[in-house]
């Protein structure tokens, strides 16, 4: 028959009530000091008013995709709903993060059509973004090329689109 040993049941006991406290810790620690950051996936309309001189007759949708902090993009110029669908499929040229209280997004877009650098077959536009989401916009600052004055923007999120469901 085996016999019943103090130090080894104390042992246990003491191993088991610190992992049951250490959890107990961290799990306070994570509610109080670690959040998510919002969600701001989709797909955002440009105000053209607000562009630059060489955008304002187009119309831009700058489309997010979001990975906890880190965040991809693709901005394109016209309305079409083929763009649209293209640009979902296409590698993303905008890369940033998501800090504090805004987005940073910079990369190579190509050919952004009516700004004369980019016109030409395999140019890319230079764009850097920083902006601040407000409910379902954002809104910030915009520069087309490394050297130029950033331009104020508003973006308002468009609703997403809801698949259609086939019939067999």
């Amino acid at each position: 028959m085996p016999h019943f040993n103090v130090k080894l049941f104390t042992f246990y006991s003491i191993s088991i009530a610190f992992v049951a406290v250490l959890f107990k810790v961290v799990t306070a620690y994570g509610e109080t000091n670690l959040k998510a950051p919002p969600g701001i996936a989709g797909s955002y309309r440009f105000d053209a008013k607000d562009l630059p001189e060489c955008l304002k007759s187009d119309t831009l949708v700058l489309t997010i995709d979001q990975s906890g902090v880190y965040l991809s993009g693709n901005l394109r110029s016209g309305s079409s709903q083929s763009a649209l669908g293209k640009t979902a499929e296409e590698k993303p040229s905008l890369v940033g993060k998501w800090e504090t209280q805004g987005l940073n997004l910079s990369g190579a877009v190509p050919n952004l059509a009516g700004c004369s650098d980019s016109i030409a077959i395999g140019q890319n536009s230079s764009v850097k973004l920083r902006g601040i989401v407000e409910g379902d916009s954002i809104k910030g600052k915009i520069s087309l090329t490394d050297g130029a004055a950033a331009s104020d923007f508003t973006a308002q999120r468009e609703a997403a689109a809801k698949p259609l469901l086939q019939e067999h």
